[in-house]
């Protein structure tokens, strides 16, 4: 990677940072005011609650950007920058461009993100952990069994 692309990520990384760090700053003002109103009325205290909650939610998110953004700028500290965590292989400038401090390439994305939400188990059996959707297995173990839904059981069957 060129010395000039890298000084260009190296100042959108801080650069995102810094706003990060403000939005976050100011959040946590908000939601430490949002506590001084005295309000009666249920719905507006289940309101301010949600609301609250929101705030929340969004500074967690920042907070978490910006872990990744300090993780991004110690691997360039350590000259590790630019390789997928997953697998090794060089991240694509243009992914870097567009996400700086992304840890895994396009490939090893897709993979995580096909599989997340899935639980496989000792015997290679992918369990849908959200919802149950049926049983599914690796190539040769499907050709054995037939998917099924819950529905498909009768619990009065021995």
């Amino acid at each position: 990677m060129s010395k000039r692309l890298m000084n260009q990520l190296i100042g959108r990384l801080k650069d995102r940072r810094q706003y990060l760090l403000k939005e976050v700053k100011h959040r946590l003002r908000e939601f430490k005011n949002s506590g001084t109103d005295r309000l009666s009325d249920s719905a507006d205290i289940a309101s301010n609650m949600i609301e609250d909650e929101i705030v929340m939610s969004i500074a967690q998110g920042e907070a978490k950007e910006i872990e990744q953004i300090d993780s991004a700028l110690e691997k360039i500290n350590k000259g590790q920058y630019g390789n997928c965590e997953n697998c090794g292989k060089s991240i694509n400038k243009q992914r870097l461009m567009a996400i700086p401090f992304v840890k895994l390439c396009i490939k090893c994305k897709e993979d995580e993100e096909r599989y997340e939400g899935n639980e496989i188990d000792s015997d290679g059996y992918s369990f849908d952990s959200i919802g149950y959707a049926g049983i599914e297995a690796d190539d040769d173990k499907k050709r054995n069994l037939r998917n099924f839904d819950i529905n498909d059981i009768n619990p009065y069957d021995n």
